[in-house]
């Protein structure tokens, strides 16, 4: 899994819920990293922080999205933002789920393994 956010207590504790669910976790500090490393890491997920420097996480789903052979993997969206700031909202059509940060960070390994599941029975 591909784990991309700015604040890296938010990586750390992103790393270790999706950890203790037995996946691989690696991370990127912006979404320019995390667009480098889709083509050679190949993730089964790809996790992302709505707003980042640079390039954010809508640009990571839409490079996701654009890809032949990265399409098909699901993304989550991360965000401190409300579930109807507008950010969010476009996010939301674009991506697999978001999860709040305040609220929902603790479901984050159930729904990976969810996503995962779904993805590798299609």
């Amino acid at each position: 899994m591909l784990l991309a956010d700015d604040d890296p207590d938010i990586r750390e504790l992103g790393r270790l819920l999706l950890s203790r669910h037995g996946h691989q976790v690696v991370t990127a500090e912006d979404g320019v990293e995390a667009i480098a490393m889709l083509p050679r890491e190949t993730p089964a997920l790809v996790v992302t922080d709505l707003n980042m420097p640079h390039k954010d996480g809508r640009d990571v789903c839409s490079a996701v999205r654009s890809s032949a052979t990265l399409g098909l993997i699901p993304v989550v969206i991360l965000t401190a933002l409300p579930l109807n700031d507008e950010r969010v909202v476009q996010a939301t059509t674009e991506c697999h789920a978001v999860v709040l940060l305040k609220t929902d960070i603790s479901t984050l390994g159930d729904l990976a393994d969810r996503l995962v599941a779904e993805g590798t029975a299609a």
